[in-house]
């Protein structure tokens, strides 16, 4: 296992910061840690990015739902922000949130 970097204060919060989580992959080559957060953080806002093109997809197909689109987009942005302030607070704390259906890409990409 590799030394941790210096920047890791920084590098960890901003694993969770939406598509920012490229940075940390591109600054950071040796700290496994930092990689598998960044990687986890971006399989996080994927889920979010996909939540709202099928939200946006029923909208469109079934036009008497499009009012409940605010709502639900509403919801889950709410809980993204959540997941994702409690996984940076763990990962300053040297821990790791397993999302369910989400850090196992984190996992996988590390093979």
């Amino acid at each position: 296992m590799g030394r941790p970097s210096p920047a890791r204060p920084w590098l960890l919060p901003l694993c969770y910061a939406a598509f920012l989580g490229f940075i940390p992959l591109l600054v950071e080559k040796r700290d496994p840690e930092i990689r598998w957060h960044a990687r986890n953080g971006l399989a996080l806002f994927l889920a979010l990015a996909a939540a709202g093109v099928a939200a946006t997809l029923v909208g469109i197909a079934v036009p008497s739902l499009s009012c409940v689109y605010a709502v639900t987009m509403s919801i889950v942005t709410l809980l993204y922000v959540m997941i994702a302030v409690l996984a940076a607070v763990k990962a300053l704390d040297g821990q790791r949130l397993v999302i369910p259906g989400v850090s196992r890409y984190a996992s996988r990409a590390a093979r």
